[in-house]
């Protein structure tokens, strides 16, 4: 057996499988076609006849198929076929032990310790020597009992030399690492939480994954303690991971194994060891202490028939197939009302994967064939998920900036420490804000990021470096602060975003030169203006102060007294430090404040009177916003003025003020005007 990704593999003999079930074939290429059939992937076959071995994979929640009695079952709910049950002794010997056992630890769920004495001329039995091979490294004849047993019903056991025990034995959760030396003649350190069985004065064996050194038996070895107990999968994960080894017994241990085999299983050594033995060589079971958790209450489930034949798409399947194969599986099962609906009990193997009727039906399916399930999808009602507030804004903004040539990009929601402290650098603040990933398996993803501005200057750079001539794109995203955000977000420290940038000629397919830099930044505003006209509403423009942006461009972004978000030219000094040598445009919008100020549109009807347009040179001062002035025209409520635009901007170089041209439009819903 070895581990795989997904399951891990275990080789399986065709003589061990005969002795459980009657076999449909012993053609090896007809039984790896079963074996697949029924989901055990035959990974490869070897040998012939009574040595014909095949090596299969194993799914990584089916504890229950790393054993023969397990692969059996599959057989039988196929073939419909009885299990011959491995023979066991009646009873086992009641007598009182000479040894006490206490369990201390709820992650021991059954543990059974027999003390059994062994003849020193022990040997193993042919039928079994013949499964589990030729001993050539000394061991005791009891090892390859046991070994067999786990192989054959799937209960892993140990033995201890009852001579090297001193007192009690008890069943312990470690509170602090450990070292121990394994019966491979290794040092492990196991790890705290893991579950040790110790005597008064030394750790005996961790629980579910070795044995250690100072109890193993030995050739020479006549008094046992034979251990079969049932531990908590997930501790003997943990605690295999921790010491960095897969044993047979975790490897099955991890995937459940089945609580009410542990008695069996002892009985099954019993027999073993005293059925057709000379006199000489039978073992003796001198007693034995058994202790349980308060056991479960079996697992029941509904199952409804018409459920079963949707999911084979199969309306007509019988009834009776469906029960007949889930009875040879183990599931019991009965009715609960005529309408075919049925409860099944869960079988103790499987009490750690089937927890719902799904699991049910593909225990059957698998039973019945998969091939024969009809390769037809069944028909599938949708129920469409309403819209939310974050997409109808999107699939409003969305139109204006494709139809403005944006593109759409999906950039990572981290970036590297470098990264973060070239934020640092312009906006220590912000940067404070970070929040970092503690185990980032890539150093260049270790901190969420707390701006959009790197990834979209980065994919703006990378793109112009192909040859483009222009670049504009937009990214839906969202930022992460540990400062928390203002009432409103979705989320403590986050929030969503919409962010745009752009490089290069606007105008694609103009052949005269390209805009300069105040050309685009106008146009760049018009889309923002474009956008806000789409929501609704107006947008204003206030000086900013973000220090990611170039002082002498840039500009917040408001409806009324809210601020919305901010755009204007990356600081040049920021794009020198992630290497690129241009003008990057960018822009950023908060989606909950811009859900805030979303209006309705109304449309007014049109005037069927024509318009008259004049244009007005005002002297504005070289630090004043001339959106101040149009605001301050608007606010002057003159009649039939509808629309005041900038048109133009001329600043001679021995001055010290800027000559605006504002664009009146004035139109009236009466009359010509003059």
């Amino acid at each position: 057996r070895h581990e795989g990704v997904f399951g891990g593999s275990m080789n399986i003999k065709i003589s061990l499988l005969e002795k459980l079930i009657e076999l449909p074939t012993h053609d090896p290429k007809e039984l790896r076609q079963i074996f697949d059939d029924l989901g055990l992937e035959v990974k490869s076959v070897s040998g012939e006849g009574d040595s014909l071995e095949f090596n299969i994979e194993t799914l990584a929640h089916r504890g229950d198929h790393l054993s023969a009695l397990g692969i059996a079952r599959e057989f039988a709910g196929r073939y419909l076929s009885t299990i011959k049950q491995p023979a066991l002794c009646q009873e086992l010997n009641d007598s009182k032990p000479s040894f006490m056992v206490r369990k201390l630890t709820d992650k021991c769920l059954r543990y059974g310790l027999m003390e059994m004495h062994l003849p020193q001329d022990m040997t193993v039995r042919s039928d079994v020597a013949k499964i589990m091979g030729e001993r050539t490294d000394g061991r005791h004849a009891i090892v390859d009992l046991l070994n067999y047993i786990q192989l054959e019903i799937g209960q892993p056991m140990h033995a201890f030399d009852k001579d090297k025990i001193e007192g009690e034995v008890s069943i312990v959760l470690s509170e602090a690492p450990e070292e121990i030396v394994a019966l491979d003649g290794k040092t492990y350190t196991v790890p705290a939480g893991s579950i040790l069985i110790r005597d008064r004065k030394k750790t005996i064996a961790v629980a579910g994954v070795i044995g250690c050194a100072n109890s193993m038996v030995s050739s020479s070895t006549t008094r046992t303690l034979i251990e079969s107990a049932t531990f908590d999968p997930v501790c003997v994960r943990l605690t295999a991971r921790g010491m960095g080894i897969s044993t047979d017994a975790s490897f099955l241990y991890e995937r459940g194994a089945d609580p009410e085999t542990t008695i069996t299983a002892l009985k099954r050594l019993v027999y073993l060891t005293s059925s057709g033995a000379r006199p000489s060589e039978t073992a003796q079971a001198l007693g034995y202490h058994y202790i349980s958790e308060k056991e479960d209450a079996p697992l029941k489930l509904n199952l409804n028939i018409a459920n079963v034949r949707n999911e084979v798409n199969l309306p007509r399947l019988n009834v009776a197939e469906i029960l007949s194969r889930l009875k040879a599986l183990g599931y019991v099962i009965n009715m609960i009302s005529q309408d075919k609906e049925y409860v099944v009990t869960v079988p103790s193997w499987r009490r750690w994967n089937v927890f719902q009727e799904s699991a049910v039906v593909e225990d059957f399916v698998r039973a019945y064939g998969l091939n024969r399930v009809k390769l037809e999808l069944p028909t599938v009602v949708c129920d469409y998920v309403e819209s939310n507030p974050n997409d109808d804004l999107f699939n409003t903004i969305e139109p204006v900036l494709l139809g403005n040539g944006f593109n759409e990009v999906i950039s990572k929601a981290y970036y590297s420490g470098e990264d973060a402290n070239i934020v640092a650098t312009f906006d220590k603040k912000l940067a404070a804000n970070h929040m970092t990933i503690k185990n980032a398996c890539d150093r260049a993803n270790s901190h969420l990021k707390v701006t959009n501005i790197i990834h979209l200057a980065n994919i703006i750079e990378r793109n112009l470096r192909q040859g483009l001539s222009s670049c504009k794109i937009f990214e839906v995203s969202r930022l992460f602060n540990l400062e928390r955000n203002p009432e409103g977000s979705k989320y403590e420290y986050e929030r969503d975003v919409i962010t745009m940038a752009m490089s290069g000629r606007w105008n694609i397919k103009d052949w005269r030169k390209p805009e300069d830099i105040q050309t685009v930044i106008k146009l760049f505003g018009g889309v923002i203006a474009e956008m806000g006209s789409a929501l609704g509403v107006s947008f204003s423009l206030k000086e900013s102060t973000n220090p990611l942006l170039h002082p002498g461009r840039r500009a917040s972004i408001y409806v009324g007294r809210i601020e919305c978000g901010f755009y204007g030219v990356i600081h040049p000094d920021l794009l020198a430090k992630l290497g690129i040598n241009r003008e990057i445009l960018y822009a950023e919008f908060d989606v909950a404040s811009l859900l805030r100020i979303i209006k309705p549109i109304s449309y007014n009807k049109p005037s069927d009177f024509p318009s008259i347009k004049k244009d007005l040179t005002v002297r504005v001062p070289e630090k004043m916003w001339a959106s101040k002035v149009v605001n301050y025209i608007l606010g002057m409520e003159v009649t039939d003025l509808v629309n005041v635009d900038i048109v133009d901007e001329f600043k001679k170089e021995d001055e010290d003020f800027r000559r605006v041209t504002f664009r009146m439009v004035f139109q009236s819903f009466e009359k010509t005007l003059e």
